[in-house]
């Protein structure tokens, strides 16, 4: 059990975007060849690429959390050295860990007003709350690798084993 957590943890982003990308590159495929080649376009296929990209956005906005890949301007952080460079780097990581946490409750409020007056998707019909629950999903994914990362630096600067690179 604990290497398949483990294996998650690794990879659960990676995996998700893969799929979801494949699937995206697959479906505009056939969306070319139904529309140009058939002459007879498929709406089915424009909106699952559609939302397949907006999963994959949010899903990845947490493997940029993850690997610290999101971009940021940190002239201010890079000038300063030793723990005032720590704890700026902090700062700028829970203030990004509130707005994570705003924006996933901001997101889970959406999908439950949805429930009460739900959607439909146009073509598939599919229930709208399954495409905006991309929002906390990704966001509250992005939370726990936030907060993690910001864990593993703390125990890492007070077991004294250095700066962690943000």
């Amino acid at each position: 059990m604990k290497k398949i957590i483990r294996f998650l943890d690794e990879h659960l982003e990676e995996i998700f975007i893969s799929l979801a990308m494949g699937y995206f590159v697959t479906v505009t495929i056939l969306q070319i060849l139904f529309r140009f080649v058939l002459k007879m376009p498929a709406s089915w296929t424009e909106e699952t690429a559609k939302y397949a990209f907006i999963w994959m956005t949010f899903v990845g906005s947490s493997l940029g959390a993850k690997i610290h890949g999101h971009i940021r301007v940190d002239m201010f952080e890079n000038a300063l050295r030793g723990r005032t460079r720590l704890l700026v780097n902090w700062l700028n990581q829970l203030i990004f860990l509130v707005f994570s946490v705003i924006m996933t409750v901001v997101g889970i409020r959406m999908c439950v007003s949805l429930l009460s007056r739900p959607q439909l998707s146009p073509a598939l019909k599919i229930p709208m709350q399954w495409i905006y629950a991309a929002l906390p999903v990704g966001m509250g994914l992005m939370v726990v690798r936030i907060a993690l990362n910001l864990v593993f630096q703390i125990k890492a600067a007070v077991s004294g084993k250095g700066e962690v690179q943000p």
